[in-house]
């Protein structure tokens, strides 16, 4: 597993940027790349970058599988030690089985190993970011929580790099897709928008669990993508429910269609974007008939199955924990056959019981304040601006 950190420095709210500087390093913290917080824009692989990425390609061999990029979620800081209370995404979600949970790992799902951690093979790239904060970090930036500067400062400067990567693989004889969870789904929605001018051909599919990502930037970010997305979507998660769609308030209107989550309202079937809500009853019966293009029963489950996860009756993430939620997701990330076109063809029950589903496209993502005061004055409308003192 090639292992890709970025590390940002706290600098405020975009305005005061200024000449801070965030880096990718590699796995034993040396730099591949600069990139300056106050430029938003894509950025072309430098020669470090390119290179580790040709040792790491050149150290797999010949392998037929595809490379797959995982992108973890909120409350993840991989500077952190290794530990049982560690932050860290190596001691859980890029964690190896046994030392870490074998149904709390990604690693068997992207074919980096097995179950139990054996038949170990380099196959994936760790892509890794702090997202999570103290209040004199997002305080500073002008936020009232940590969410909030998570999902609009920390998730969009990370995209930068994660753009970067994808450019760079695309260059490479090789097939890429893409796993991403919660926060992540920013993350990579967001360098999606960056890529735009320039998406890779290799990459060809990308599977997104209970997303974070607001349905009217994933529509605009999305649009004619030229990939596969398969969007697994769970209505009984209460992260989402309560969390995503509440904690951005008011600079995305709790109820408005720019604050609705893909991992909860889904965002409308189109020709290489496909919504499954794992707790919609037709869906269940359907993948458990064998009706998938594989041939294969699968049992998915929106409940959580075990206490792994500390938090796992908000059920959040037993889109990767249940031991049949899990079967599926490796084959949608691995099977020739389990493409959007195929899926579609077996007529596979593909929508999400959202009141707002498939109304996002033609919305424009609102624009975020990029100053402290600006942020304040809409999150505390009685203290800032709001009339009277003395």
């Amino acid at each position: 597993m090639l292992r890709m950190i970025y590390s940002a420095t706290a600098a405020g709210a975009p305005r005061n940027y200024g000449t801070a500087i965030d880096q990718l390093q590699s796995d034993g913290e040396q730099s591949l790349q600069d990139f300056p917080k106050a430029q938003a824009g894509f950025a072309l692989p430098e020669p470090a970058l390119t290179a580790a990425i040709e040792r790491w390609l050149t150290q797999r061999g010949p392998s037929t599988n595809p490379v797959v990029v995982m992108v973890h979620g909120f409350l993840y800081d991989p500077s952190q030690p290794m530990g049982p209370n560690s932050d860290s995404p190596f001691e859980s979600v890029y964690g190896m089985p046994p030392g870490t949970q074998n149904s709390m790992s990604w690693l068997p799902l992207v074919a980096e190993c097995d179950e139990h951690g054996g038949n170990h093979s380099e196959n994936a790239i760790a892509f890794c970011y702090k997202s999570e904060a103290g209040i004199a970090e997002y305080g500073g930036a002008g936020w009232s929580n940590n969410y909030q500067y998570a999902v609009f400062d920390q998730a969009p400067l990370a995209a930068r790099a994660l753009a970067t990567i994808l450019f760079c693989l695309g260059s490479h004889n090789v097939t890429v897709r893409v796993l991403a969870h919660s926060l992540g789904t920013r993350t990579l929605s967001q360098a999606i928008r960056l890529l735009r001018a320039r998406m890779p051909a290799n990459l060809d599919r990308v599977v997104m669990l209970d997303g974070a990502e607001f349905c009217v930037d994933a529509a605009a970010n999305f649009e004619n993508c030229g990939f596969d997305v398969v969007n697994i979507a769970n209505r009984s998660d209460r992260v989402l429910a309560i969390g995503a769609q509440q904690m951005c308030h008011p600079i995305r209107p709790t109820g408005s269609l720019e604050s609705q989550v893909i991992g909860f309202d889904g965002l409308g079937t189109t020709d290489r974007w496909l919504d499954l809500q794992i707790d919609r009853q037709p869906l269940v019966n359907w993948f458990a008939a064998a009706n998938a293009p594989d041939g294969i029963p699968y049992t998915i489950q929106a409940e959580a199955q075990d206490e792994t996860h500390p938090f796992a009756g908000l059920d959040h993430w037993s889109c990767y924990t249940n031991d049949g939620n899990r079967a599926l997701v490796r084959d949608l990330l691995f099977s020739d056959v389990m493409t959007v076109a195929q899926l579609k063809q077996h007529r596979v029950p593909s929508s999400v019981d959202s009141a707002a589903y498939g109304r996002f496209r033609q919305v424009a993502p609102p624009a975020t304040p990029q100053s402290r005061m600006e942020r304040q004055r809409l999150l505390y409308p009685t203290n800032f601006g709001g009339g009277g003192g003395g």
